[in-house]
């Protein structure tokens, strides 16, 4: 049986996306660079733009047993953000217009979001996190 993964887009405007993103260990082990934001799929903008990289402007998070690194998507994936395990948190980066654009970090960013995860291995072992965040084109 293999490990339960969700991601739900729970809103998206031409602005704005937030998505959830649920994890729970079963038996297969650490994610490695999963692909979780396709910024290309996302709805364009109203004047018929693709999306090429999302600024995140808040972040949720429960963790247990393990840490997520939340990856900006280029030739060498650059950590965005660092989850520690055992942890509970809210960061708001919106007051200064949200973190860089995904596509600006690293050479060739495609803008696109993974996560790699470290330490899942036991029953239990589990994520929730929900990232809020605007659309760049």
């Amino acid at each position: 049986m293999a490990d339960l993964t969700t991601t739900t887009k729970i809103s998206e405007s031409t602005q704005e996306v937030v998505f959830a993103f649920q994890y729970q260990y079963v038996d297969g082990g650490d994610e490695s660079a999963v692909s979780k934001i396709d910024v290309s799929a996302l709805t364009k903008s109203s004047n018929g733009d693709t999306c090429t990289g999302i600024r995140i402007l808040e972040c949720w998070w429960v963790i247990k047993a393990m840490t997520v690194e939340v990856l900006a998507d280029a030739n060498a994936d650059i950590i965005i953000l660092h989850l520690d395990e055992g942890q509970s948190g809210y960061q708001d980066f919106e007051k200064f217009g949200g973190l860089p654009t995904s596509s600006s970090y690293g050479a060739s960013g495609t803008g696109d979001i993974k996560f790699t995860t470290t330490g899942a291995g036991a029953a239990g072992d589990a994520y929730q996190i929900i990232i809020r965040a605007s659309k760049q084109y």
